[in-house]
């Protein structure tokens, strides 16, 4: 396909036009009033700054320790410099540093002291301190335009965008089973439990099918980080009464603090807990086996239920007999009880709590036990939960601080040449115990190594340098495997056997710049392009125990590695990062003027999060009203709405199609804009009539939008009143669904019965009667309903047309006067046909409720009218 002469300037800046440019600055030049001022550090296409004040003193606290920490990454211009990614340590700094938070106790896990300090009271107590902290370097990854390419405001910004995706794709944060995986690294009793999962591969196959909802793919290579992490809550659940579990926010620090104190507990008896766990899970897999042969309902919530069981039993010091019979028991009451273990909603604190409550009758009818303790918190056992819950005493002191600091040289520079030639001689671990499998894909390896063929820096890797002269990669494993793989050289895995990448001799797939090296393997580029690879410099940070012999490398791998809040993908935050600066610009105009009342969440206060759900919902609206203009049918299946027993939900079909969708309209926007300005229209269309409907009564114009805010709450409550509630997308999917087809001269002439409506429709939807719950009779009735609704108010479509003649006879008729101003009017003008009494009002389209009327005159009226 012939490349646009945008698209070869945009190549050409890539491949002449970048400079970039590495240097480390401290945090005291940084932030001097100077050059803060010449910075932004939010520019459009940044999402907005998510951090809580945990995370952010876990960063501040980072720093303090002299961690290294990821650069920050510049655009440089004329006009100053742009913050193309790091806004999140930016700004965490910067806040600090003007008193916007306090550091928090939960984000410190070694200067527990600091807490609840802020910048200008730690000057004030401790200057040493704060002049470490304004020392601290932070590396600088700079890009600036040279040799002055023709640059226009859109193109600059691609430059920008496509700079920004390049540090942003490709990082896949820790898994909560991967986090785990590398804290436990040394723990003798997860160790003991790895081991046996390891040697018995077929075991950990029917382990992961029994408890783990799977794709079969999943089955024959289960992922033992997943199953540990089960093993681990599932060895101290029973010691945690249900009510305190089925909390989402405190169960996982439950699960850790108990297991970390069985687990010391038990150092001498880690083989006896391993078989009896083994023991408990084969006779769970029985239960299943009985369940299936004798086709008797069954899940894995509810064997996960019964594991907790014997667990419970154990802790009342019953001997119980794993037998036949005790197998047939169980199966019979599962089958019996199945409604109790859905996997609807199943974490939810109601769902948690029933099929535990309904796991502990059966123990109890049969045992003759009080088995309501482990579902309820005596108070005793409230008691023992918050001293498990309590910080730890462990604080360093200030004094100290120079013994946690990492002693460590700015980044050296070696390449992949230099890196080979130490795996060769055993002497670099790519893969130590505590790292993550290999995740990259293809797509993302391949930018990898076109960003090195166009000279584009790559963030540091962290190495630490045992005693044993042994280098361990603690952070950069999955850039380093990405080369490894290309140019075909093996690597050293956790177990000190050579391995290759799961991306061995890859080819280069979906180059956005370097496209004609697209199905290239490392042996099909020049020789000229292979030097540039074995050449190119990787920044190094390396730490040496020896030098720094309290080190923690898994601390480290945690702080690099646990992401917060990561950009998700198929949403705005996203599309704000690479689609057209127009529509973006569009999508965000709309949201601000509207969201005092039109929104799917508010942002509150400073520590609030705001995800960007709000440009997302009109986006999605957008996308929507987009599909409906090419047919009816093509929108409903754009929009999946199912139902969940008592309840409907709705959604976006397949998200990734509203990617595609800005995609496309990105790429071709010339065009693409008319269909893009319509769909907007569109759906500002659908806001009118919806506050037109909400509108009821007078309000005066100050009281205007909480009365929206208060009438759509009441209208989304669909007549329940929850303790605790919040809007959700689905919310407006209905609202769509339902309004999307009623034309807006209908809904203004019949407003208030349409309102009480729509609030019957939602509550049938939100509150499915008994009798419709099975068989999907709920989605059947709710879409006859909607059906009947939507003809109830359609519009008889205008069929009358008139000849010449007749209008000529009409406007004789009206003496040649307009029908709405009385103006002369001739039938050489720019006149329009236009209904006396208006269709929306029941007015008939025949000849005798018309009259000619001038154009400009008619559209007028119509724009009163609305």
């Amino acid at each position: 396909m012939k490349k646009t002469i945008k698209q070869e300037t945009f190549e050409k800046i890539f491949k002449e036009h970048l400079k970039v440019e590495t240097y480390s600055i401290s945090i005291l030049s940084l932030f001097n009033p100077r050059l803060k001022n010449k910075i932004d550090y939010k520019p459009y296409y940044q999402r907005n700054y998510v951090w809580d004040y945990s995370k952010a003193t876990h960063f501040i606290e980072s720093i303090l320790l002299g961690t290294e920490i990821p650069p920050l990454i510049f655009f440089k211009n004329k006009q100053g410099i742009e913050i193309i990614d790091g806004r999140q340590r930016y700004e965490s700094v910067l806040r600090f540093m003007d008193d916007r938070f306090a550091l928090n106790r939960k984000g410190l896990s070694l200067l527990t002291s600091l807490k609840n300090l802020t910048y200008s009271e730690l000057a004030k107590n401790d200057i040493e301190i704060i002049d470490k902290f304004l020392d601290a370097k932070i590396r600088i990854i700079e890009f600036n335009l040279v040799n002055e390419p023709p640059l226009d405001r859109f193109l600059e910004d691609r430059v920008k965008k496509e700079i920004f995706s390049r540090y942003n794709s490709g990082i896949t944060p820790l898994r909560k089973s991967e986090i785990e995986n590398a804290v436990y690294n040394e723990d003798g009793l997860s160790n003991e439990f790895k081991s046996y999962l390891t040697n018995n591969s077929e075991f950990a196959s029917i382990f992961y099918k029994t408890f783990f909802a799977i794709r079969e793919q999943e089955a024959q290579n289960p992922s033992i980080d997943k199953i540990m992490a089960f093993i681990r809550a599932n060895l101290v659940l029973p010691m945690i009464p249900i009510m305190y579990y089925a909390r989402s926010s405190m169960r996982l620090e439950l699960i850790s603090r108990l297991y970390e104190k069985y687990s010391d507990d038990n150092i001498e008896n880690e083989r006896n807990i391993l078989m009896n766990f083994i023991k408990k899970v084969n006779f769970i897999i029985k239960i299943n086996e009985y369940s299936n042969t004798n086709k008797l309902k069954n899940n894995r919530l509810a064997l996960a239920c019964f594991l907790w069981s014997l667990g419970v039993l154990e802790l009342e010091e019953l001997q119980i007999d794993l037998n036949d019979d005790l197998i047939q028991q169980i199966a019979l009451y599962i089958n019996e009880n199945i409604e109790q273990y859905t996997d609807i909603d199943y974490g939810f604190n109601k769902e948690v709590n029933t099929r535990y409550s309904c796991t502990s009758k059966f123990i109890e009818q049969k045992y003759k036990i009080d088995a309501s303790i482990y579902i309820q918190a005596s108070d005793l056992k409230r008691s023992e939960i918050k001293d498990v819950l309590k910080p730890n005493n462990t604080s360093n002191k200030i004094s100290e601080l120079d013994t946690l600091r990492l002693n460590k040289p700015e980044p050296s520079r070696i390449n992949i040449d230099d890196v080979m030639r130490m795996m060769t001689k055993r002497r670099f671990l790519v893969r130590p115990s505590y790292q993550r499998q290999e995740v990259i894909n293809q797509s993302k390896a391949s930018s990898i190594i076109e960003s090195i063929l166009l000279g584009i820096t790559l963030p540091a890797i962290f190495i630490y340098k045992r005693s044993d002269g042994v280098s361990e990669v603690i952070d950069g494993q999955q850039r380093l495997l990405t080369l490894l793989g290309y140019i075909g050289h093996e690597y050293i895995d956790e177990t000190g056997k050579s391995q290759n990448s799961k991306n061995y001799r890859f080819a280069l797939r979906k180059l956005k710049i370097l496209d004609e090296l697209d199905g290239c393997k490392f042996n099909a580029l020049s020789e000229e392009q292979q030097n540039k690879i074995y050449d190119f410099p990787l920044y190094i940070v390396e730490i040496d125990q020896t030098l720094n012999p309290q080190f923690n490398p898994i601390d480290l791998f945690i702080r690099l590695n646990d992401k917060p809040y990561p950009i998700r993908d198929n949403s705005f935050e996203m599309w704000n990062s690479w689609v057209d600066v127009d529509v973006i610009q569009q999508i965000k105009k709309i949201k601000e003027s509207l969201i005092e009342w039109f929104y799917v969440k508010q942002v509150l206060g400073n520590n609030d999060r705001d995800r960007m759900e709000n440009e997302e919902l009109i986006t999605s609206l957008v996308y929507l009203e987009y599909t409906n203009s090419i047919t009816n049918k093509e929108a409903r299946r754009k929009l999946d709405i199912y139902q969940k027993t008592n309840r409907l939900n709705a959604r976006i079909a397949i998200k990734s199609q509203i990617t595609n969708f800005l995609m496309d309209i990105t790429e071709n926007v010339e065009s693409k804009k008319n269909d893009f300005n319509l769909a907007i229209k569109s759906a500002k269309g659908f806001i009118k009539k919806l506050k037109l409907i909400l509108l009821d009564k007078h309000v005066s114009k100050n009281e205007l939008n909480e009365y929206l805010k208060a009438e759509l709450d009441t209208v989304l409550k669909a007549g329940n009143n929850p303790r605790y509630y919040r809007r959700t997308f689905q919310d407006f999917y209905f609202l769509w669904f339902i309004l999307n087809d009623i034309n807006y001269e209908m809904v203004k002439e019949h407003r208030i019965e349409i309102k009480n409506q729509i609030k019957d429709l939602l509550i049938y939807a939100k509150n499915i009667p008994l009798e419709d719950s099975l068989q999907n009779k709920g989605m059947e009735r709710f879409e006859k309903l909607v059906t009947d609704f939507k003809q109830q108010y359609q519009i008889e479509k205008r069929s009358i047309r008139l000849t010449e003649e007749q209008k000529h006879e009409m406007i004789m008729k009206q003496n040649e006067r307009s029908g709405i101003s009385g103006y002369q009017i001739f039938l050489g003008d720019d006149i329009e046909v236009d209904h006396v009494i208006p269709l929306a009002k029941q007015g008939e389209d025949n000849i005798g409720n018309l009259s000619i009327v001038h154009k400009d005159e008619n559209r007028k009226k119509g724009a009163r009218s609305k």
